[in-house]
């Protein structure tokens, strides 16, 4: 399928009567690609491997890995291999990948629904499942865009259930990612025209298929190529019998929309030419592939570009002034050296992680100069005016706007006046990676100033990326998306649209302006020459640097990429939080704020029995604890919420006396001496906080000092035994609290460890906090009649020991001082 394309040459028509035969590699005309990754023959193949990167089960997009990819140039196959493995003793879980080019891909996995005004599906998104057993999964995507590529990655787990770290197994996934590159080595590179009083042609011999490509530079409006002298070879079929397809940044792909086939035979007139016009992306490559459908055809092929002034101008003119590095950037390199290495992230034209050699020499190609034919076409359509916008960045990520550029005052204009006679284009250009992590904002407003007392005013906009476009007659964008505004509906006087996570490059805003009567379907011709109005190009984090009532914007970094996304509440979802399809009411936010903060009082009764039986540090701990877990939660909560202060000092004051309380509970029914018990209070509370401070959520910081306690006690309790000879303590304790105690505390733990699911937390853990309080009512031991040893025997506390009073010399107070000091 390849094109012959082995005997070539150029046939360059000017005004002079001789003619010049001219050899030298830099002034190639239309040669074989230079770039050094391509072969002579055969498809050159590059491999990009990305390392293994743990992934998470999705909740909302803040879930997901990031993976990039950089694919080069001319690739006419990408193979993408999956491969994903989890933890030892843990079940393979399935996992989902979103592949997209240029940006971050937009995606509800959860099913939920877009906001309103909001832009999806701008380009294709490839959608990968596999599981993470080590059995790879393979994506092939056939020519794909040069650059970057963006894939983001995530469990799926429809499951609710709330694990308890260090019950359960603790599993993770890893997923890495390996793509093959195949690159198309048969591409000829064409340089334009570059004159008036020239036309460049390209003769070659075609079989089957052969691709080509051109470089764009900026201002350039309209792209013509000129196929004439079309011969059949092999066969009486008609002439010109072929495709010409047309892609900007890829090899053309006849299952993409980007791409632009225009059919030969469908042409009226004579049968030897064939004349493509496309509207092309600026500085960017382009490339085209001619289509013989298995037939020799010979044929002359010239590129024309036709730039506007920069200001926009009132027609065409064609290239000039433009020296052939602007044309054909890769004839600036030095042809000598044989290896070239390129790492950009922006730059579609280079491969990053790769380097290919070649060592075929730079052929010359003869450029003949004959006298010239005008062949050229007159173009009836002229530019539209042109403004390119302005950049202002302010602080912070993704916050950023365009503006018109300033007056000779300096001063902004905040008005457009646009031409009623042709469209107006607005222009402006996103950054890679650091424009493309927010949403970006086009709002279009017609002026409320503007007189209606004639007639009604109405303006059609079409915002598109890389190449213009002109809304049809019904005012919609076929790659585009369309905002009409008008004078007769209210409603209708302004509109926005939302581009999340905007591809960089060029961006382009037409506005077209008309006027009607009362009804919008009498179109009329405008009493005034311009139309007034006000437009916005804007970007901030999440929608607008908002989620609504009940989300929260945040901003994460996943794999090296800065990202903004919004955190929903209260059961919505959605990317603005505007689902409520699944929304929790309102009551049952209530009742849940107020089972997990009232829930707490039943420390309460605890709290009085300790201070009753003189357990005043017990009493103490349980206060803290019924204060800080009431207000944890009160600031926990999705709706209805009351934050003290920070939550995350608030956590740890409720983990921390949450196990202070177990401790001191069980140290207390230790029944030790004073002596040993205040050490041991002190050296709980130390370790305690050390173990919440270092993994607050795990499960080892609630054992060890539970079993800690528990040993201290159960060795009481035996040398107690073995001290009086009898049972320690009393059986009506053990009937009557110990028993009860221990089933309420064992409930608890069942409840908290192994119950509780997303759907009922504020049902199990307000069980958890009631049975925990109930627990320590049933476990706090009487009031001990002897608190001290004083020497070897039982005495009563201090004021009932034998201590004899210490008398001491009384001395006179004298502000002199003595001699010795």
């Amino acid at each position: 399928m390849y094109g012959s394309g082995r005997r070539m040459w150029v046939v360059w028509t000017v005004s002079l009567p001789f003619v010049i035969f001219l050899y030298h590699p830099f002034l190639s005309i239309a040669s074989r690609s230079s770039d050094p990754d391509f072969k002579a023959k055969g498809g050159t193949v590059l491999h990009e491997v990305l390392a293994g990167r743990q992934v998470y089960v999705y909740r909302s997009y803040k879930d997901v890995q990031i993976f990039h990819f950089s694919v080069p140039a001319h690739v006419s196959v990408s193979l993408f291999n999956f491969t994903a493995n989890d933890t030892l003793a843990c079940d393979p879980r399935n996992i989902t990948a979103f592949l997209q080019a240029q940006s971050y891909p937009v995606v509800n996995p959860d099913g939920a629904e877009y906001p309103p005004g909001l832009w999806v599906n701008r380009s294709e998104v490839y959608e990968v499942h596999l599981r993470s057993d080590l059995i790879p999964s393979l994506l092939s995507v056939p020519f794909p865009l040069a650059g970057d590529w963006y894939m983001v990655a995530f469990i799926n787990d429809t499951s609710n259930r709330i694990t308890q770290r260090g019950l359960f197994p603790s599993c993770h996934s890893w997923l890495q990612a390996e793509a093959t590159y195949t690159l198309e080595d048969d591409i000829t590179t064409v340089v334009p025209e570059i004159h008036s009083h020239q036309e460049i042609q390209l003769f070659q011999k075609v079989e089957g298929s052969q691709y080509y490509r051109f470089y764009v530079p900026s201002s350039t409006w309209l792209v013509v190529v000129n196929i004439s002298n079309c011969v059949i070879l092999d066969g009486d079929m008609p002439s010109c019998l072929m495709d010409i397809a047309f892609r900007t940044r890829a090899l053309p792909n006849p299952d993409s929309m980007n791409t632009v086939i225009h059919r030969c035979e469908e042409e009226e007139g004579i049968g030897d030419t064939c004349t493509m016009k496309v509207v092309p992306e600026e500085e960017a490559w382009h490339y085209l592939q001619l289509i013989t459908h298995d037939t020799s055809v010979q044929l002359s092929m010239a590129v024309k570009l036709y730039l506007c002034n920069e200001m926009g101008g009132s027609s065409y003119h064609l290239l000039s002034k433009l020296n052939l590095n602007q044309l054909c950037p890769e004839a600036s390199k030095d042809m000598s050296n044989p290896s070239i290495s390129n790492n950009s992230a922006n730059d579609a034209e280079h491969t990053d992680n790769a380097t290919v050699t070649t060592t075929e020499p730079v052929q010359p190609h003869r450029i003949l100069f004959m006298p010239a034919v005008n062949t050229k076409e007159l173009l009836q359509e002229s530019c539209w005016p042109r403004h390119n916008l302005v950049k202002k960045t302010f602080g912070g990520n993704f916050v950023f706007e365009y503006d018109l550029p300033p007056d000779e005052n300096g001063s902004v204009p905040l008005l457009l006046n646009i031409t009623n006679g042709s469209p107006t284009l607005l222009a402006f250009n996103l950054e890679p990676i650091i424009d493309i992590g927010g949403t970006l904002s086009v709002e279009l407003a017609i002026s409320p100033f503007i007189n209606i007392s004639m007639h009604n005013f109405s303006v059609v906009g079409c915002v598109s990326l890389g190449v213009r476009e002109e809304p049809n007659e019904d005012g919609k964008c076929s790659r585009g998306h369309s905002l009409l505004v008008n004078t007769s509906v209210k409603i209708n006087t302004a509109m926005a649209v939302l581009i999340p996570f905007p591809e960089p490059g060029p961006w382009y805003f037409t506005l077209i302006p008309g006027c009607y009567l009362a009804n919008a379907s009498e179109m009329v011709d405008c009493s005034v020459n311009e139309t007034t109005v006000l437009f916005s190009v804007t970007s901030a984090s999440c929608l607008q640097g908002k989620c609504g009532r009940y989300g929260s914007c945040y901003q994460y970094i996943s794999g090296g990429f800065i990202f903004s996304t919004c955190i929903c509440d209260a059961g919505y979802r959605g990317w603005g939080c505007t689902d409520s399809s699944q929304a929790t009411p309102n009551w049952e936010l209530l009742l849940a704020t107020m089972l997990l903060t009232l829930s707490n009082l039943f420390f309460l009764p605890a709290i009085i029995l300790g201070l009753k039986r003189r357990y005043f540090a017990e009493a103490i701990v349980y206060a803290f604890t019924m204060v800080f877990s009431t207000f944890y939660h009160a600031c926990d909560q999705e709706a209805y919420n009351f934050c003290l202060m920070r939550l995350s000092v608030m956590q740890f004051c409720d983990f921390y006396s949450a196990i202070l309380s177990f401790w001191v509970t069980l140290i207390a029914m230790a029944d030790l001496p004073h002596s040993l018990y205040s050490f041991l209070h002190v050296a709980g509370a130390l370790i305690v906080a050390l173990g919440v401070e270092y993994d607050r959520t795990g499960l080892w910081v609630f054992v060890v000092p539970s079993a800690s306690a528990f040993f201290v006690m159960a060795s009481s309790w035996v040398w107690h035994c073995k001290h009086q000879r009898g049972c320690y303590p009393t059986k009506q304790y053990w009937l009557t609290c110990l028993l009860p105690g221990v089933l309420l505390a064992a409930s608890g733990l069942i409840c908290f460890a192994f119950l509780e699911t997303h759907d009922n937390y504020y049902y199990i853990h307000s069980v958890w906090h009631a049975t925990m309080a109930l627990a320590i009512l049933c476990l706090l031991p009487p009031r001990r009649e002897k608190d001290e040893m004083c020497g070897d025997e039982e005495v009563e506390p201090l004021s009932g020991c034998e201590a004899q009073p210490h008398i001491t010399d009384a001395q006179t107070y004298s502000p002199v001082l003595s001699p010795a000091s």
